[in-house]
């Protein structure tokens, strides 16, 4: 009788222990970890109204804490670098190109805590990024195109220009206006080329209207399409109709003076719309949602840096065994690692 209730009272004991001590640290291998950081890495992205999406680089370190009812709060630290891929695509990361070193790449951490259930939840994020330094770029890539100012004059009117072309090839229905400039670089080719990367949106000021400028136009409220658009001018340090007659073969059409010839081989533009639902319309609400109320938004913040002297100055050491996890990028850079 004795033995039977000494045991009894070590099956009680250990169940207790069990249920008050955290869970066994997971590394920054663990494929569960890394499962939770890929998929909480795309719930970042889509929280986010500005910027470019990020891609996981590696999780750098983990933390795990017990809930009750079988769900665990993960905390995780995970390296970012940005994608060609504009917030406004809403697409996965997976899915999108990380920028090279001739797009001024950019990489940062995120702090984030997911709860871990049935499902993996981002509760918040917290993301500090920077853009590589240019004599790290430098050092690499020589030639490579150099950051410029978003607010110089040259880039708004290379932007400008690039929209215009837009506006004037483009068979939409209504004009479109420039919202904002993400990014900007130089590069010698045949004279200063400069490279920008903006938003625009579409406005209520239709084509089929004549005598109408597009630069006074207002953006459309309610369903609209706004696109992320990359756009390059050339300043020809050439004669220009020297200039023109190597390169006729990328005039089509007919011009009347060489400037309007000149602007037409020396600006180019692409853009890929997206359409941006009502403003009173959830923006989840293609999804099927059994019950609204228990839906909470993620809080998170991103913050933009600098870029850094080199040498970098060394980060605080992970704390999770095999931490960190290894690098999938590191984009050929020798005095900075990403």
């Amino acid at each position: 009788m004795g033995k039977i209730q000494f045991i009894s009272l070590s099956l009680i004991s250990l169940y207790f222990h069990s249920a008050t001590t955290s869970p066994e640290p997971k590394g920054c291998l663990d494929p569960s970890v890394v499962n939770a950081a890929e998929v909480a890495l795309d719930q970042v992205n889509a929280a986010r109204k500005e910027g470019y999406i990020f891609s996981l680089n590696r999780v750098y370190d983990v933390l795990q804490d017990a809930k009750e009812e079988e769900e665990s709060l993960l905390r995780l630290t995970i390296d970012v670098l940005e994608t060609k891929c504009h917030v406004i695509s809403k697409r996965k990361w997976k899915s999108c190109e990380i920028k090279a070193i001739r797009d001024v790449p950019v990489f940062g951490k995120c702090d984030v805590s997911v709860f871990i259930q049935t499902n993996i939840t981002l509760h918040n994020f917290s993301c500090t990024i920077q853009q590589v330094p240019a004599a790290a770029i430098i050092d690499t890539c020589p030639d490579c195109p150099t950051t410029e100012s978003l607010d110089d004059p040259i880039v708004v009117e290379t932007a400008n220009l690039s929209l215009e072309k837009f506006n004037q090839e483009t068979n939409m229905s209504n004009y479109f206006v420039l919202l904002n400039i993400t990014g900007a670089s130089m590069q010698w080719v045949v004279g200063p080329s400069y490279f920008v990367e903006f938003i625009i949106q579409e406005t209520d000021c239709a084509k089929r209207v004549t005598d109408v400028d597009w630069t006074q136009c207002q953006p459309k409220n309610g369903t609209h399409m706004k696109g992320f658009c990359t756009g390059s001018h050339i300043t020809f340090d050439d004669d220009p109709e020297v200039m023109l007659s190597k390169e006729a073969s990328w005039i089509s059409g007919t011009h009347t003076t060489i400037e309007e010839a000149k602007k037409k081989l020396s600006t180019s533009v692409s853009c890929s719309l997206y359409q941006e639902m009502l403003d009173n319309e959830p923006e989840n609400s293609n999804r099927t949602i059994k019950n609204p109320s228990t839906i909470q938004t993620p809080s998170g913040s991103v913050l933009i840096l600098p870029p850094t002297p080199i040498p970098v100055s060394p980060r605080i050491p992970a704390a999770a065994p095999n931490c960190p996890g290894e690098r999938r990028h590191n984009l050929g850079l020798e005095s900075v690692k990403l």
